[in-house]
């Protein structure tokens, strides 16, 4: 162990001579309290990205594809996802590929209606986005035909048209040459995302039943989507592939169709940019928390080195070199920030804890879509922040431990 390693660990951080240990306790709050602070805006951060991209995902899905036609087409732009299946065996794995219909519609009960768009999926899709949020009803067992003709609707759908769970509606489905076609439907579930924009136009039904209505094959539909990718990089790219392949395969005759690969950036272009606003935020937070700290670190050092300035005379006259001692106290300091830290960690995570666990606090849903204050932390977050402090710490005590190289031993000896 080398000398100021040994000393700073040796040396008590109760000031000398009965003093007040009042500035130690307002450096170790001051320390906990930036701590804490930090680690519930992480948190609350974290998971907002996490509930937002969840529940426009759930909706849109990261990657769709669909047909392009010309201004002059009257044909339903229907994909068989027989003929791009090359294209999709290039995606990353772990990867879900989910055909489905999306259906304009009216929904009509004996004295108001409403438009809508019935999304259709297969009946191996993943219903866990739609599943964890309803709260009336189940989601149909759509392996059984005689499921077909159940939804599941949204709750500002049902309270706009006065619907209840298990309540039959006319949907009004347009056809071809400006004709109609009629489908008696039953409410089987209601879902409350609290998406509003998204909830007013969104009914979940299963795939089978619209393709009976538009006379379709089971490898066709409006729109594959494509959801399990891992980030943002990885959406973009995978974007770019599919849309290179899918060039080639036009130009090579091995689909006679031009289609379109969009993603949820552009999409829910909007509620990224909420997001980005939101990182803005957590930023200037961090950044003043930051400021805090190294305040209250930088007045804990000076407090320790005037309380001790005699015993720094003493250790200059006995050779201890300036190194030595600056080193010396900032790793005293740095007793301090862990202290704060380790405070600071304990109330920061149980009150992420509480949150999580009990939904306390709550949110106007209309404002951020959201009924409550969601939160998300990991343990490589929460270790990367205590290193980054650690470090800032450290490298912000070198500059004003320097102070100590201007004292002169024989002053500091017959200092009081």
């Amino acid at each position: 162990m080398s000398f100021p390693f040994f000393l700073a660990s040796r040396l008590s951080l109760k000031p000398v001579g009965g003093k007040s240990r009042t500035g130690i306790v307002i450096a170790v709050t001051g320390i906990a309290l930036s701590m804490v602070i930090m680690l519930v805006s992480i948190a609350v951060l974290m998971g907002f990205r996490h509930e937002v991209r969840q529940k426009f995902t759930g909706f849109d899905s990261q990657i769709t594809i669909s047909r392009l036609l010309s201004s002059t087409d009257r044909e339903v732009p229907t994909v068989d996802i027989d003929s791009i299946a090359n294209a999709l065996n290039s995606l990353p794995s772990g990867t879900a590929v989910t055909l489905t219909i999306r259906q304009p519609a009216i929904i009509k009960t004996t004295d108001n209606f409403t438009g809508a768009v019935i999304k259709g999926m297969d009946r191996k899709h993943d219903w866990k986005f739609v599943r964890e949020n309803i709260i009336e009803g189940s989601i149909p067992d759509y392996e059984a035909d005689s499921t077909r003709y159940h939804i599941i609707i949204s709750n500002a759908i049902a309270s706009a048209l006065n619907l209840k769970l298990h309540d039959k509606v006319d949907a009004y489905f347009l056809g071809e040459n400006s004709s109609y076609r009629t489908r008696r439907l039953k409410i089987a579930a209601i879902y409350d995302t609290h998406f509003i924009e998204y909830d007013k136009h969104y009914i979940f039904s299963t795939l089978p039943m619209l393709q009976q209505l538009g006379n379709l094959p089971e490898t066709q539909g409006t729109v594959v989507e494509i959801t399990g990718l891992s980030s943002d990089k990885e959406i973009d790219s995978t974007e770019r592939l599919l849309t290179e392949q899918l060039t080639k395969a036009l130009y090579r005759g091995q689909t006679g169709r031009l289609y379109s690969v969009g993603n949820i950036h552009d999409s829910a272009a909007i509620y990224f940019n909420w997001l980005a606003l939101l990182d803005t935020n957590v930023v200037v937070i961090l950044t003043l928390m930051a400021m805090l700290g190294a305040l209250t670190l930088v007045s804990s050092l000076f407090m320790l080195i005037l309380r001790r300035v005699t015993m720094i005379g003493i250790l200059k006259a006995l050779g201890a070199t300036d190194r030595q001692i600056r080193t010396t106290f900032v790793l005293l300091t740095l007793r301090i920030l862990a202290f704060g830290l380790v405070i600071g960690n304990v109330i920061g995570i149980s009150l992420i804890a509480i949150q999580e666990s009990t939904h306390i606090l709550p949110l106007n849903p209309d404002a951020y879509y959201l009924n409550h204050v969601p939160v998300l932390i990991s343990i490589p977050s929460i270790l990367l922040l205590n290193g980054a402090v650690v470090i800032l710490a450290f490298l912000i005590l070198i500059l004003p431990s320097a102070i100590i190289t201007t004292i002169p031993p024989s002053r500091a000896i017959s200092y009081e």
